[in-house]
């Protein structure tokens, strides 16, 4: 059971990573003129530290699954998750292509989940 709830808050935290980061738009600035700078908004930075957190847990997922399965299966519900809050939140518009290439990976992720080993 951990080990799903672990998948879980990996995927909110990187959805909600990339989220935060488009929300922040363009406002992480580094600089070397006149010494060393670098600011960003708090939105930038929430989404900074989001991505940071699910940088660590998807280590510790790629430990506990086999790699075959959990990298494909958890790729393509953060695209699709990413897909819906693109258009639920940035107003973004998903063509019939779109629809159709999610299916193509929510078909892809159960054929992955249930497919048993010989």
């Amino acid at each position: 059971m951990a080990k799903y709830i672990l998948t879980v808050v990996y995927i909110l935290f990187t959805t909600g990573g990339l989220t935060f980061m488009k929300l922040g738009g363009d406002t992480l600035k580094v600089g070397l003129k006149g010494g060393f700078s670098f600011s960003m908004d708090w939105k930038t930075l929430v989404g900074f530290l989001m991505y940071i957190v699910s940088f660590i847990l998807w280590q510790q997922l790629l430990v506990k699954y086999d790699l075959s399965k959990i990298v494909p299966i958890v790729t393509g519900i953060v695209q699709i998750v990413i897909m819906l809050i693109a258009a639920i939140v940035f107003k973004e518009e998903i063509n019939v292509m779109g629809w159709i290439g999610a299916a193509l990976i929510i078909a892809g992720i159960v054929l992955i989940a249930f497919a048993t080993k010989k």
